[in-house]
């Protein structure tokens, strides 16, 4: 090999390096210049707080106390039945009718689940902003330091 190929190769090298080093630097100034400053909010405590999710709550104990309801009152009325063609075809309605109420349900609930998932996060979020905090962890996974918003948290969503 000439040497004037190994002259290229070495500038090639340190022009790497040179590089490297640079965007290092660069990457060291922006990282400095946005530190992360991180808070932590208990979320089981928000949830537990939440008007949205005590409301979710309670119309799932209606949707279900309406299922149970549509549920006896079709035992009650297969088991008036005499006939036992009868009796399967009844059994077979109202399993059908409640299972397509029960979709419905599980539907409604979901969908209620992931707005006020959506709207918690928005709430958190929002503190987070507020307060100049970056980061936001679940503080049940963080053994120590951050902020705690977990209060502020609680106060919205009451």
């Amino acid at each position: 090999m000439s040497n004037e190929n190994r002259m290229n190769y070495g500038l090639v090298f340190l022009v790497a390096v040179v590089a490297a080093v640079l965007g290092s630097l660069v990457t060291y100034k922006v990282v400095c210049a946005n530190k992360a400053s991180f808070a932590v909010v208990d979320l089981q405590r928000v949830v537990l707080s939440s008007k949205e999710i005590a409301a979710l709550g309670n119309n799932r104990q209606q949707q279900l106390q309406e299922l149970r309801k549509m549920a006896d009152d079709a035992n009650a009325k297969i088991n008036a039945e005499k006939n036992e063609n009868a009796k399967k075809e009844l059994s077979q309605k109202f399993f059908s009718e409640i299972n397509a109420r029960k979709e419905v349900f599980d539907r409604e609930h979901t969908s209620g689940l992931q707005a006020a998932e959506q709207n918690l996060n928005t709430i958190i979020n929002d503190i987070a902003k507020a307060e100049g905090l970056t980061v936001v962890l679940n503080k049940s996974t963080v053994v120590n330091g951050g902020k705690d918003i977990t209060n502020a948290v609680v106060d919205a969503v009451k």
